[in-house]
């Protein structure tokens, strides 16, 4: 499936690694809650009210029912694919990635108060967003159930559904970017280590692999299909109806996070696709 299972277990590592410089650039570094903070408020003027009702459902697409509707997808296709231990491994994936964000975030809350639209939003261990976590999981398990042809258009599906889940909860006001950063991270990590294992495991009993061709895209493409969904969402920000605000474009803080969540949620679902071989 990889060409070597302890190349995920690095990158696994690597997850955590980058999980607490977010967490501890947004907590303890005082320009990292700063740029935090004003993100936030920025992004949270775009969702207006003619607007909220449709940014408040993309937010629900990882609620509970959502997720364990598009979990159990995410096996049956394993399944069809004769990929029994992947079919085993996707639930345990999705639970440990979002039990671990259920339990991180009592344990490493911080009260912040952040002015919101004239009132003070009060946000004590958001971190990491579990809605943020959930999307992602679900991205990354996509990507790993996918076969090796559709593994590229996974990719970049997925990474628009976590990538769109994680800017609506920000409009929103319900969490930091840096809570977002951190819930893709969480799930990058368990996802990784399943990946891992999984691994492992068709390596000792290649009779319980499914063969599948391979690729029908190559690296240079799936970076070219990553690149065109960067520019549509650009040119959709850009070119907008009359009188739909993006006050966010007119704030680099706001443009960072933006920015930094796309491309955060742009790399974690390619690299998968690209580490995996079938």
């Amino acid at each position: 499936m990889v060409r070597r299972p302890f190349v995920l277990l690095w990158l696994a590592a690597a997850s955590v690694a980058a999980a607490f410089v977010v967490w501890f650039a947004a907590i303890h570094v005082g320009a990292g809650r700063t740029l935090d903070d004003r993100a936030l408020q920025t992004f949270t003027g775009v969702g207006r009210p003619p607007l909220t009702p449709t940014i408040d459902g993309i937010a629900g697409l990882a609620d509970p029912w959502p997720f364990i509707a598009i979990g159990l997808a995410l096996v049956a296709v394993a399944l069809l694919r004769r990929r029994w231990w992947m079919a085993a491994l996707v639930p345990a994936i999705l639970l440990a990635a979002n039990g671990t964000t259920q339990l991180l975030k009592p344990a490493l809350g911080d009260l912040r108060i952040v002015r919101l639209n004239g009132f003070d939003g009060i946000y004590l261990g958001s971190w990491p967003s579990g809605h943020s976590t959930a999307a992602m999981s679900l991205a990354l398990c996509l990507v790993l159930v996918a076969g090796p042809r559709m593994r590229p258009l996974a990719a970049l599906l997925g990474a628009g559904y976590a990538v769109a889940v994680g800017y609506a909860l920000v409009v929103l006001g319900y969490h930091l970017p840096s809570d977002v950063l951190g819930g893709y991270l969480v799930a990058a990590t368990f996802t990784l280590l399943g990946a891992a294992a999984l691994a492992a495991l068709e390596a000792r009993l290649p009779a319980v692999a499914a063969t599948d061709p391979p690729p029908a895209l190559s690296a240079p493409a799936l970076a070219a299909y990553a690149s065109a969904i960067v520019a549509l969402v650009g040119v959709v920000l850009v070119v907008r109806r009359p009188g739909t605000p993006v006050d966010a474009l007119q704030h680099p803080t706001a443009v960072l996070a933006g920015v930094g969540i796309a491309a955060l949620g742009l790399a974690l679902t390619t690299g998968l696709a690209r580490v995996l071989r079938r």
